[in-house]
């Protein structure tokens, strides 16, 4: 059976983290087949996953594997962050989500992964296949969910 999570949108960052970290922890062993790849391979993978936008109004948060998978109507950046974060767990890393507004903007739209490598928080963006591992737009503000 498929899990994906439709919550209408309330305009909250700590909202919609609050549920990312919850399908995290309750599914991220959908990541085990992905184990031995290395974090810029999985990195990697997801982000030449098709971007898929969420319908209207309407938040869907799926579990990883379908993310993985591309099955069911979600594939954005808080799926592919979800994916990610599940890996980073599964591997025993340390991660939290970080909601993301571009100057000039009033609501958060945008999340990525920060995942401590090396005593140092790694900024993880795989929502668009020319993103880099560990780089991050400079100019946006940032906030942990």
């Amino acid at each position: 059976m498929m899990k994906v999570i439709k919550m209408k949108t309330d305009g909250t960052a700590e909202a919609t983290g609050a549920i990312m970290h919850k399908v995290v922890n309750k599914y991220y062993l959908d990541m085990a087949p992905y184990a031995s790849l290395s974090l810029q391979g999985i990195f990697d993978k997801i982000k030449s996953l098709p971007y898929r936008e969420d319908p209207e109004k309407t938040e869907t948060l799926m579990r990883p594997r379908f993310t993985m998978l591309m099955q069911g109507s979600g594939g954005d950046c808080d799926c592919k962050a979800i994916a990610l974060a599940a890996y980073a767990k599964l591997q025993g890393l340390p991660c939290h989500f970080v909601a993301i507004r571009r100057p000039g903007r009033t609501v958060f739209h945008h999340v990525a992964v920060e995942i401590l490598v090396g005593g140092h928080w790694l900024f993880a963006d795989p929502t668009y296949s020319y993103n880099l591992l560990g780089v991050g737009r400079d100019e946006a503000e940032r906030k942990i969910m």
